[in-house]
């Protein structure tokens, strides 16, 4: 390879390298580092690649716009929860589960594993391991061991967070690459989505598992081994309820589903099998020191410690809420889960084309063609068919409209301005993220006769990887979750890399675009910004370094599994 090639590989290489070494050896928040990697892009693409500015302009605008989609729902999604906090809905919501199962082991799968899935296909972008773990922490869970379960828990649904934002925006950052090599966005959404749902499910199996190990190991000192063995069968049971509609959502409805659907089937038929007690350990493990690890459930129940961590959960948020188990009702349940059920029907209704409204939603959009005069570059906007608008903005101002005489000025002022504070942090790196994106796939029409950026690093990675290359790219997707916090950022960042590659080596782009979405998602346990925000809710701040070193391993060994479950398959 000659000097000359080496020095442009590197220059396009530049921007995703320093967003990278920022944000994972220096601490730069990933707006400020994607900022810097967005200036990079520009400069290479104006000087070396010598781009006319016009074509830099239109880049970057059509990257910004790409990104309001992304915001709206984000932005839904946030207020919604921001809602359902300052309304105490968010507090009634955990009391429920402090009837269900007094098993600490049973506790970290409903909540952490099956309810998170389900917030996260609902809400996403960190949201269900900040309400787990202090949810966790609340019903008597050790801190760090209630991060450790939140986080490892929050891997599998992460590609279909908020109603399937990372998978269709990772696709739709994708659209100019694969118009120009005579593919759909459609298509390859739905291709990919299949291929994700496959490695994840398959080697998701292990999810539950590796949580149970985890807060066994983390919180015993007596009959661990036995403590792991016996509650086998349950945690197969929990991974499966939830899997196997997550694979059939994937592969028959499309990203919006899986994660919200299946986190709400897989919840509801494990909280009836702890009800049932079915497939659960005869003896209850417990955190208390003075006491055996374990004692036969019919003991535990009467035990006014077991009452006294019931109650406690009603101080999880610092919200009106219900401050003992015994004040809830069926109708305080229903109520505070109805804006979940309402989210979730919408997008059942709006999103399966057999009931018509699909096409009638979609239909009404705003079209600008040419964006800054790039004949390549059409944007199209539709307000009723974003998930942001419809279910979540008005799921969330209907709650408020219903729940306005128990919500004082300055409680309504708090979720709006607590919403605008969070959507300016996340506006930031994704604007610039994307935009940085449209300008590396443009630079393929340059004055410099040099293949486009993308292209070359794609090249480049042939030369040194070859037909090896599948083994890098859930490696890829869990460094750019571990460094930008987002499984999302992590696509926007890579994706296009990943299929460029992929179709210079004949590989299934799909195969490999689903392996970034995997690693995306399984990044997620390790992830600074969530591990950060988990801790801080949790009380543990400090102690991130801990949380980061017991999550190390589950993280490997998933990746290893969807490796594993890609070449069995391939």
């Amino acid at each position: 390879m000659k000097t000359a090639q080496i020095v442009y590989i590197l220059a396009a290489s530049a921007p995703f390298l320093t967003a990278l070494i920022l944000m994972a050896f220096f601490n730069f928040s990933s707006g400020k580092a994607l900022v810097i990697s967005y200036l990079m892009a520009v400069f290479s693409a104006l000087f070396l690649w010598r781009m006319d500015i016009d074509s830099i302009a239109s880049a970057s605008l059509y990257g910004g716009l790409k990104a309001l989609d992304l915001l709206l729902i984000i932005g839904g999604a946030i207020l919604l929860l921001n809602v359902l906090r300052e309304t105490g809905l968010m507090t009634v919501i955990s009391s429920v589960f402090q009837r269900i199962s007094p098993d600490r082991r049973v506790q970290a799968l409903i909540i952490g594993y099956l309810f998170g899935a389900f917030i996260e296909g609902a809400a996403g972008y960190g949201t269900p391991a900040a309400i787990a773990a202090p949810l966790l922490v609340g019903l008597g869970f050790p801190p760090v061991a209630a991060c450790s379960v939140a986080l490892i828990s929050n891997s599998t649904p992460v590609p279909f967070a908020a109603a399937g934002t990372p998978m269709n925006s990772v696709m739709a950052n994708l659209e100019t690459q694969l118009r120009q090599s005579g593919g759909t966005v459609a298509l390859m959404t739905r291709q990919t989505t299949m291929k994700t749902v496959l490695y994840l499910g398959i080697a998701g199996i292990l999810v539950p598992v590796m949580v149970v190990v985890v807060l066994v190991l983390s919180c015993s000192m007596h009959r661990r081994l036995a403590s792991i063995l016996e509650m086998l069968p349950f945690c197969v049971f929990s991974g499966l309820v939830f899997i196997i509609p997550y694979m059939l959502l994937g592969w028959f409805a499309g990203p919006e589903f899986c994660s919200i659907a299946a986190g709400a089937f897989g919840m509801a038929a494990a909280a009836l099998a702890a009800r049932r007690q079915f497939l659960t350990p005869l003896y209850v493990w417990t955190f208390e020191e003075s006491e055996p690890a374990s004692k036969p459930a019919s003991s535990f129940r009467s035990t006014r410690s077991s009452q006294q961590g019931l109650q406690r959960a009603g101080h999880l948020t610092g919200q009106p809420g219900l401050q003992r188990t015994e004040r809830l009702t069926i109708r305080k349940a229903f109520l505070a889960w109805l804006p979940y059920m309402v989210i979730g029907a919408v997008l059942l209704l709006t999103r399966i084309p057999t009931f018509g409204l699909r096409k009638l939603l979609s239909s009404f959009a705003f079209t600008i063609r040419h964006v800054g005069g790039n004949a390549d570059l059409d944007y199209r906007f539709a307000p009723l068919y974003n998930p942001g608008i419809l279910p979540f903005l008005a799921t969330a101002l209907g709650t408020i409209f219903a729940c306005r005489r128990k919500l004082r000025r300055s409680a309504t002022d708090r979720i709006f301005s607590g919403t605008g504070r969070q959507l300016l942090k996340i506006a930031v790196p994704l604007v610039c993220g994307m935009s940085m994106v449209q300008i590396m796939t443009g630079s393929s029409d340059n004055a410099a006769g040099l293949p486009g950026m993308l292209t070359l690093i794609s090249l480049a990675l042939v030369h040194l990887f070859g037909t090896a290359f599948p083994v890098l790219s859930p490696a890829l997707g869990v460094f750019g979750a571990f460094v930008s916090g987002s499984c999302t950022v992590s696509g926007i960042l890579f994706g296009p890399l990943q299929y460029e590659t992929a179709l210079a080596l004949k590989l299934s782009a799909s195969s490999i675009l689903g392996l970034q979405m995997a690693g995306g998602a399984i990044g997620n346990m390790i992830c600074i910004h969530n591990v950060v925000a988990v801790s801080s809710t949790a009380g543990v701040t400090g102690k991130e370094g801990a949380i980061i070193r017991k999550n190390l391993l589950p993280c490997a060994v998933y990746t290893a599994a969807v490796l594993l479950v890609y070449v069995l398959l391939s």
